[in-house]
């Protein structure tokens, strides 16, 4: 029988934020879709291991003598892990392969790769593509063509809400005032028609223009916000299609 000293106690108490914080990332990877940041990957994998060699540990002490339970009580925890952090740790492991194979950061090289992303959308593997284009853009958050394609990807599979961050990020870091004016477009009109958020979409609009207020375009972008305020909203002219690479 187990008694009630320290080690048990503080093996029941780190349950607690295992079981609290393995709740948090599944929700945030499954119902939230959001992408976990690399460190908080790192952190999380790095905290797993310290605790289940804590826990084994303990475990082969209190039930050495029972390997019946001993196994039930591994294969438990282990049930656990996989069904909580299973996401996190393939994500953490693709990650770490493709640091492997193309080790961006490690050896300083400033050109963003592409390989793993392009191969995720020629499978039609478009929401690996879009995490594929997130991982490549947080890496390169000036890089407008990583934030434009993680968001195209996330549309391909009708993600909005998702594609929206990043059709914004590639607003701000777009050079260009025609590609620009795509994004700007593309943004208004998913606000506008996919997530009924008008003032999201107008805003979209006003960005292009302090970025931009002395473009020929920016004429056309001002009625549109002004159709956009006494609520005629038509399609834009050119907005960036679904398939815009």
């Amino acid at each position: 029988m187990v008694g009630f000293d320290l080690a048990w106690v503080l093996s029941g108490l780190l349950l607690i934020p295992y079981l609290l914080w393995g709740f948090y990332l599944l929700r945030e990877r499954l119902v939230h879709r959001v992408e976990l940041d690399r460190a908080v990957e790192t952190f999380t994998v790095t905290a797993l291991f310290f605790f289940f060699i804590f826990e084994f540990t303990l475990l082969k002490k209190w039930l050495g003598h029972n390997h019946l339970k001993l196994v039930f009580s591994v294969l438990g925890l282990t049930v656990s892990a996989a069904a909580l952090y299973g996401p996190l740790l393939v994500s953490f492991i693709s990650h770490f392969i493709v640091d492997l194979i193309m080790p961006t950061r490690r050896y300083g090289v400033s050109v963003p790769q592409y390989g793993t992303a392009e191969a995720c959308e020629l499978r039609g593997d478009f929401e690996g593509a879009a995490r594929e284009f997130v991982a490549v853009s947080r890496m390169f958050p000036k890089e407008t063509k990583a934030a434009i394609r993680a968001a195209d990807n996330y549309m391909k599979v009708d993600r909005p809400a998702d594609a929206v961050p990043w059709f914004e990020l590639a607003l701000k870091s777009s050079a260009s005032p025609e590609e620009t004016l795509s994004i700007a477009n593309r943004l208004h009109d998913i606000y506008l028609r996919r997530l009924d958020n008008r003032d999201a979409a107008r805003k979209a609009l006003e960005t292009y223009l302090a970025r931009f207020p002395d473009s020929e375009f920016a004429g056309s972008v001002s009625q549109r916000l002004a159709r956009l305020d006494t609520g005629s909203t038509p399609v834009p002219r050119n907005p960036f299609g679904e398939n815009h690479t």
